[in-house]
């Protein structure tokens, strides 16, 4: 209510009702900023639970405002993900379910099967002291995990499943195992350095304590739903897991949405029409919870977050990076490839069937190019390993997947949406003091573009 109707009113209205009306408008003003606040509050507590794995006590205020938004935040995810959200006093985890198996590595962090394996069996660790009758002593050394993983895996059948902890290759693996998992809270150092015990520096052993997150971690696992799925996964085929199939084909598009990182038709073609159907409900309920968009593409649905957002395990791609440029220029070959001199062609779902002696031929081509602009490690390394860590960060971005057993190459749809070309010095524009120098170190800056590209 204006200053003006107020006025208004007061030549028309008893003393006591003028008095009521102005209580009213700024009861009605206080109650809408208290409104946006609470909604400010909600979707920082939705967005933390989504990207943080694991919220600590320690984490502060964060921790707190998932606590306080509890029953709203599982509400939403009961009807619109099906995941449960497990809280103590000390934790909260998000429980998530994926709808489809993610080919490639999510984690930065754990960079290759081993450290997955590695990862496992210190879980295994972990459950096997409390079902002997350990937990109160949560405590261990090093060594003796070693000597019990080391054991464990070599009882496996298939050839380069044996973890040899004198090689210092496996050493790297479940340091890397020990580190991701210390970051999530599950462990703690007591006493040593895991470095010296990697590098054999004499006699030495460290000494870590499992934590209630650990303890969460093994709760959660389903070890009979993972052997079903690993048992009918192919790295080229679609990847829907089996008990996925009973979950609702809208609660689906939402987990492979959530999760990323994008839906593709090739892995669920019915949750994708069903998102499709729905997707401006489903676009404005994203926004409204989390501050996103969603996009949606021929074949592909991904999640768009604002510059600079994502706080959790999200894999980016940046125009800094020698191997993100290299990525780029990758995608814009193959799009030039396919409308010169194409030597495959996109099936139903917009997908790319290659070999790796195609993605050979491509990266070659790419190297003698543009390799002059690359960094000195990237210009001094051999082309194989280059490209084995370019083609790791693809199927990271959900760009790629494979190479199966005859050396056969996937190439997802998602792939279409960058490509990337480097300036030229003479189109730089003239600039002065410290951002002339950075122009100058920038040159061979790739400029992305990131239209639909379909």
């Amino acid at each position: 209510m204006t200053d003006e109707q107020l006025q208004e009113l007061h030549h028309t209205l008893p003393e006591q009702t003028i008095a009521e009306a102005a209580t009213s408008t700024l009861r009605n003003k206080r109650n809408g900023l208290q409104s946006n606040a609470m909604g400010a509050d909600l979707l920082k507590a939705h967005v933390a639970l989504l990207e943080k794995e694991i919220l600590l006590s320690k984490h502060g205020d964060i921790f707190r405002l998932v606590q306080h938004h509890y029953r709203r935040l599982q509400a939403w995810h009961d009807q619109y993900t099906g995941w449960r959200i497990q809280r103590t006093s000390t934790l909260i985890r998000l429980v998530r379910h994926s709808s489809t198996a993610t080919q490639g590595y999510q984690y930065e962090r754990l960079r290759d099967a081993k450290d997955f394996a590695c990862l496992t069996w210190i879980l295994w660790y972990a459950e096997n002291r409390q079902l002997s009758g350990r937990g109160n002593d949560q405590q261990f050394l090093l060594s003796q995990l070693a000597d019990q993983i080391q054991e464990q895996s070599s009882q496996g059948e298939e050839e380069g499943t044996t973890l040899d902890f004198r090689r210092q290759t496996d050493r790297y693996s479940i340091q890397r195992a020990l580190h991701y998992l210390g970051d999530l809270g599950g462990l703690q150092l007591v006493d040593g350095q895991t470095r010296e015990w990697v590098d054999q520096t004499g006699n030495v052993d460290v000494l870590y304590e499992f934590t209630d997150v650990a303890r969460s971690l093994v709760a959660a696992l389903d070890a009979g739903a993972v052997a079903e799925s690993a048992a009918q996964l192919h790295p080229l085929q679609p990847g829907l897991l089996p008990m996925a199939q009973s979950v609702p084909a809208l609660m689906r598009a939402w987990r492979s949405l959530l999760l990323g990182p994008a839906l593709f038709a090739f892995d669920d073609s019915e949750a994708f029409a069903v998102l499709r159907t729905h997707a401006e409900t489903v676009a404005t309920e994203l926004l409204d919870t989390f501050g996103w968009l969603l996009e949606i593409q021929r074949n592909y649905a991904c999640i768009i977050r604002p510059l600079g957002s994502a706080t959790g395990p999200t894999t980016t791609l940046t125009i800094y990076g020698t191997l993100d440029q290299i990525v780029l220029l990758l995608c814009a070959a193959l799009r030039e490839r396919l409308h010169t001199a194409p030597w495959a062609t996109p099936d139903q779902y917009g997908c790319l069937h290659l070999t790796n002696e195609d993605m050979n031929e491509l990266f070659f081509a790419v190297r003698e190019r543009f390799g002059d602009n690359w960094g000195n490690d990237a210009r001094s390394r051999g082309s194989s390993s280059l490209l084995n860590d370019v083609s790791r960060k693809m199927r990271q971005l959900g760009m790629l997947r494979g190479p199966d057993e005859n050396g056969n190459i996937l190439i997802l749809p998602l792939a279409a949406r960058f490509s990337a070309s480097y300036e030229k010095p003479e189109q730089q524009t003239p600039t002065t003091g410290r951002t002339r120098s950075r122009a100058r170190a920038k040159t061979a800056r790739p400029t992305p573009a990131l239209p639909g590209m379909e």
